[in-house]
C-alpha cells in the first residue's frame, strides 16, 4: 500500500529533536523533559500493558479496557489516568524519561506532542498502518490525522474535534437575528455587537480568524520561517483589540484575573455572552443543568469564515502514541488498532467523536447532548454544524521551536488585549521571536 504523497506547503511534515527540545528549553519547559534519577517503576509482565490518559476511567476508557479484557482474556491492561494539565503533563513526561514501565500513552496538547515526538519518545508506527487496510486513511499526508515527522507516522488521532460557535438561542431570538448556517467573519461580528448591551457581552472571543485563513502550519512560511508578517495575523489581533475596546467582546483583563480561559463555561451559563466559540467537550457542561444551572436552548453555528478561508480551526486530536522503550510493542499495537477501530463506541459517551467516524450520528448526537437534548439544544443545529457539513480540520506537521514561539504569542496577545500594547507592536515581536527561535533551531525542509 502506498502512501499519498505529500504536497508542498505549509503542511510538509518535518520535526527534529534538536529543533523541539531547544524550543521547549527557550520557553523555560525543559523540566518536563528532565530524566527522573533512577529507573522508576520497575517492570511488569510480558502479558500486562500499561497505558496513561488524561481521560477518567467512567468516561470511557475503563468500558473500553473491559471490552479489550473480554475480547483478549489472555492480556491485562492497567490504565492510569492522569490529570491533563501542566503538572500531569509533566509527571507523564518524567515518567516517560525516566523509564516508568509506560507503553501506550496519550498526548493531547499541540506543544507536548512536539516535546514527545521530538524527544524520541514515540515509536514508528508507519509499517503497521500500511499493513492494516482499516487504518488506510491514516496513511494520507495531504489531509493528515495523525502526526507525521521526516515522512514516518508516529501517532494517530483518535478523535475529531470540530469548533462550533454556540449561541444563547433566547438573546438571539431577542435580538431578531435568525440562526446562522453559514456565515462570514463580517457577520458574525455585526451579530456580536447587536448582541452586546445591559452589561453582557456579544461574544467571548472571535474565532482564531488566521488560522480560518491559513489552515494548518500556519505559523511557517512554505519554506519553513516566520509567517507572522501574513496580513492575517495582524487582522486578527487588531479587530480582537477594537472588539474588546467597544465592549462587544469580553474584556481580557477579567479573562485573565478570573482565569476565565480554564472556566469559560461558567460565564457562558452566566449569561455573560451570547456567542462561544467552542469544542464538542464543552457540551457537557451545558446538558448537567444540575451544576450549570441555565433557562436557555443552545444551537451551534459553524465558525465563520473568511474573505480567503473556511478551515474549521478545530483539530484531530487525542494522540495515541507507542512508548518506543516498550518491550510489548506487538501488544501495544493491538491496543492501538482496538482503541481506533473497535473502543470508539465506549469514549462517544466521554463527547469523543471518532477519527474514522466509526460510531453513527444519532448516537454520537445522544451520547454528546445527554437524554434531555431537546430540552436544552436545537439539535438539529448540532447534527449540522457537527457532522452533516463535514468541518474540515487538520493536524499541525511543522512543530520547529512550537513551545517557545507559542509563549511569544500568548504573551503578546495578552499584552495588546489588554491595552498595553498596539496590535502592530504585538504581532511585530512575535514575528521577531519566532523567526530567531527557528534559526536558532533549523527550518523545516
Amino acid at each position: 500500500m502506498s502512501r499519498v504523497p505529500p504536497r508542498p506547503s505549509r503542511r510538509a511534515p518535518s520535526l527534529t529533536r534538536r529543533a523541539v527540545l531547544a524550543g521547549a528549553l527557550g520557553a523555560g519547559t525543559a523540566g518536563a523533559l528532565a530524566a527522573c534519577s533512577g529507573g522508576g517503576g520497575g517492570t511488569t509482565p510480558q502479558n500486562t500493558l500499561n497505558v496513561w490518559g488524561g481521560v477518567p476511567p467512567e468516561s470511557g476508557p475503563g468500558a473500553l479496557v473491559d471490552a479489550f479484557h473480554e475480547a483478549h482474556p489472555e492480556y491485562t491492561v492497567n490504565y492510569t489516568r492522569f490529570v491533563n494539565d501542566d503538572r500531569g503533563n509533566l509527571k507523564l513526561d518524567t515518567a516517560l524519561q525516566g523509564g516508568v514501565d509506560i507503553d501506550v500513552y496519550f498526548t493531547y496538547a499541540t506543544g507536548n506532542l512536539a516535546l514527545r515526538a521530538g524527544s524520541g519518545m514515540t515509536l514508528d508506527l508507519t509499517d503497521r498502518v500500511e499493513a492494516d487496510p482499516e487504518l488506510a486513511e491514516f496513511l494520507d499526508t495531504e489531509a493528515p490525522k495523525g502526526f507525521w515527522q521526516d515522512d514516518r507516522l508516529t501517532a494517530l488521532a483518535t478523535t475529531r474535534e470540530p469548533n462550533m460557535i454556540l449561541v444563547n438561542l433566547a438573546r438571539l431570538e431577542a435580538a431578531g437575528i435568525e440562526l446562522p448556517q453559514a456565515w462570514t467573519l463580517d457577520e458574525f461580528v455585526a451579530a456580536a455587537a447587536e448582541l452586546t448591551g445591559d452589561g453582557t457581552y456579544g461574544a467571548y472571543m472571535l474565532p482564531d480568524t488566521a488560522r480560518v485563513s491559513l489552515g494548518p502550519n500556519y505559523w511557517y512560511t512554505d519554506d519553513g520561517g516566520s509567517n507572522f508578517a501574513d496580513p492575517a495575523f495582524g487582522e486578527h489581533m487588531a479587530l480582537s483589540r477594537d472588539l474588546i475596546d467597544d465592549g462587544v467582546l469580553y474584556p481580557w483583563t477579567e479573562i485573565l484575573a478570573r482565569q476565565l480561559e480554564a472556566y469559560q463555561q461558567n460565564a457562558f451559563v452566566a449569561e455573560d455572552f451570547a456567542l462561544w466559540m467552542t469544542a464538542p467537550f464543552s457540551l457537557r457542561f451545558l446538558a448537567d443543568a444540575e451544576n450549570y444551572p441555565h433557562d436557555f436552548k443552545v444551537a451551534a453555528a459553524p465558525i465563520p469564515t473568511t474573505d480567503v478561508g473556511a478551515w474549521n480551526t478545530g483539530v484531530f486530536g487525542n494522540h495515541i502514541m507507542v512508548n518506543p522503550r516498550s518491550s510489548k510493542q506487538d501488544l501495544a499495537w493491538e491496543f492501538v488498532r482496538f482503541w481506533i477501530l473497535s473502543g470508539s463506541e465506549f469514549m462517544a459517551p466521554g463527547g469523543k467523536i471518532p477519527t474514522l467516524q466509526n460510531v453513527g450520528t444519532e448516537d454520537m448526537l445522544g451520547s454528546l447532548l445527554g437524554p434531555d437534548a431537546a430540552d436544552w439544544f436545537d439539535v438539529d443545529s448540532f447534527r449540522r454544524v457537527l457532522f452533516d457539513d463535514d468541518p474540515e480540520l487538520f493536524v499541525d506537521t511543522n512543530l520547529t521551536a512550537f513551545p517557545e514561539i507559542d509563549l511569544a504569542v500568548r504573551q503578546q496577545r495578552d499584552l495588546c488585549w489588554i491595552g498595553e500594547r498596539a496590535p502592530v507592536d504585538a504581532v511585530d515581536a512575535i514575528d521577531r521571536q519566532a523567526g530567531a527561535a527557528i534559526t536558532r533551531y533549523g527550518r523545516s525542509s
